[in-house]
């Protein structure tokens, strides 16, 4: 299955023409529909079932066989529509039937198989180890795919737009920084390495990216609701999950 294949796929976001497409469209949007959909889907899953106390291979297997089974065989996404509420709920919720059955399935067996998937390193890598706190886990990486989007869409805009400098220093200031944990250094260190002629001119720099960023991750979650004044709504619940603001 090629969302499950390929760990660090670009992050695509979610557009009810992708779910109408299941239903309506030909074999190969159908394909194309539901490669993205898993692809978009398949982490934040992941993520969920290991803060839930799976390990790495029997959360890889469950995985799997969460797509396989509910996803694909009973065509999962075809029961989504607008007016019945978000996707990722009615992925959460079937995911959860899902294990507790397969909980009851391992037991009535007497053994669980777990197939190993390698693919999933990047994904394990991500997370560190699992998570302590499991509330929210899965919407919280469900919006860490719509920031990442957000993120690669304002890096290409200013490396597209002549200013590679500008998200240089941004990612050298703010996101590398968040990642590792670590303080950044001092800003004014910064603008002579990264083509700035003052201190001041490198924060100004710093603050149109962070605006574009902001305005992109919008655009990015508006692209995920039917409706235009869902979108606010649905920020907020992204920023909530993100702790940004």
């Amino acid at each position: 299955m090629k969302g499950l294949e390929q760990t660090y796929e670009r992050f695509r976001t979610t557009r009810w023409t992708e779910i109408r497409a299941l239903g309506e469209g030909g074999e190969d949007q159908r394909r194309a529909a539901l490669e993205a959909l898993v692809t978009r889907y398949w982490p934040a899953v992941y993520a969920h079932l290991r803060a839930r106390g799976q390990d790495r291979e029997s959360a890889a297997e469950l995985t799997q066989a969460f797509f396989a089974e509910v996803v694909l065989h009973r065509d999962l996404f075809t029961k989504a529509a607008p007016g019945r509420g978000k996707l990722r709920t009615l992925l959460l919720t079937a995911l959860n039937r899902f294990r507790v059955d397969r909980r009851r399935r391992a037991v009535a067996r007497g053994a669980e198989v777990t197939i190993p998937i390698e693919a999933l390193h990047a994904e394990e890598a991500r997370l560190g180890r699992p998570p302590d706190a499991v509330d929210h886990i899965f919407e919280r990486r469900w919006a860490l795919g719509l920031f990442e989007e957000a993120l690669r869409r304002c890096e290409a805009h200013f490396r597209d737009s002549g200013r590679a400098a500008h998200w240089d220093l941004c990612e050298a200031r703010i996101l590398r920084p968040a990642i590792s944990g670590n303080e950044p250094g001092p800003l004014s260190e910064m603008p002579e390495a990264m083509g700035f002629a003052s201190p001041a001119l490198a924060a100004a720099a710093v603050q149109v990216v962070k605006r574009r960023a902001m305005g992109l991750l919008r655009e990015v979650v508006a692209e995920t609701v039917n409706e235009e004044e869902d979108v606010e709504a649905e920020l907020a619940e992204v920023r909530r999950y993100l702790t940004l603001g």
